[in-house]
């Protein structure tokens, strides 16, 4: 009867040990080594925590985050954006500056900007650095996604802690179904499908609302391949969360799916564990 007793003890403590504990995700991905062939290079400055200078004057828009905006030009300071960019300063610092660059398929952005995933000398990963400590959030732009599924494990990392840019409001997980018609702008929800058009350029998931337009989120067919689109024709009636950027067209609120790290399909059933004591 006692060793049962221990037995199910040691059962308990076990699945809290596994519930609790949280990896690190600082080295994981694919790309966690950086090969000899990687460019490497030094910053020069940290214009905010997305946003590099190199010593060859290069500017460079790391791949996969977002941070808060810092105060520049017409630009307002955002909550966290001093923190994030004082933050990423210092973790360079560190390094004497110095990074290796991994560019991504798409090479630069519209502003001239060279995109590529930041790595440090000992491996780490600048984007899942800054996600893990909750002072940026996910932005899976394609064809730069090689990493985005691990870069969302990060974020989750976060948000679990509500560390930094996580404890606002703002950026909480809310109900799709009484979300305000006026809201826009990023979002994070929490919905459930009604309703699945598919157009020939086109799939929308339709999620409830109880105002006067519902929520869709839309997939153009350029973007088709980053998802798993039989999976998507089976989720009328089932629960999902999404995140993305919530525009007002023409009287529709929609939100515009690029990867599938931006849903996550909710398990129909939670089962919990049990645990049998034994007296």
């Amino acid at each position: 009867m006692q060793f049962k007793k221990a037995l199910n003890l040691s059962a308990f403590f076990l699945l809290f040990i596994l519930n609790t504990l949280q990896p690190s995700y600082a080295t994981l991905c694919a790309a966690d080594r950086v090969s000899p062939k990687e460019e490497s290079a030094t910053v020069k400055w940290v214009y905010d925590g997305d946003t590099l200078l190199l010593t060859d004057k290069r500017k460079i828009r790391i791949i996969g985050i977002d941070t808060p905006e810092t105060k520049h030009h017409h630009q307002a300071a955002q909550a966290y954006g001093a923190k994030a960019r004082e933050a990423l300063r210092a973790l360079l610092k560190k390094h004497h500056y110095r990074v290796f660059l991994r560019h991504g398929k798409e090479k630069t952005d519209r502003y001239g900007r060279e995109l590529a995933h930041v790595f440090l000398p000992d491996n780490t990963n600048v984007s899942i650095w800054l996600l893990e400590h909750g002072y940026a959030k996910t932005m899976a732009i394609p064809p730069n996604i090689a990493l985005a599924n691990c870069y969302k494990q990060a974020e989750k990392v976060a948000q679990r802690q509500a560390l930094r840019i996580w404890q606002q409001d703002a950026l909480a997980l809310k109900k799709a179904d009484n979300l305000p018609y006026s809201k826009k702008g990023f979002v994070r929800l929490n919905g459930k499908v009604i309703k699945i058009i598919r157009h020939k350029k086109s799939f929308i998931l339709e999620l409830d609302s109880d105002t006067k337009s519902h929520i869709q989120l839309k997939i153009r067919k350029k973007h088709w391949r980053y998802f798993d689109m039989d999976m998507l024709e089976k989720l009328t009636d089932r629960k999902i969360k999404v995140s993305g950027v919530l525009k007002n067209r023409r009287g529709k609120r929609i939100l515009y799916l690029s990867h599938s790290s931006q849903l996550e399909i909710m398990p129909l059933n939670r089962i919990k564990p049990v645990i049998k004591w034994s007296l």
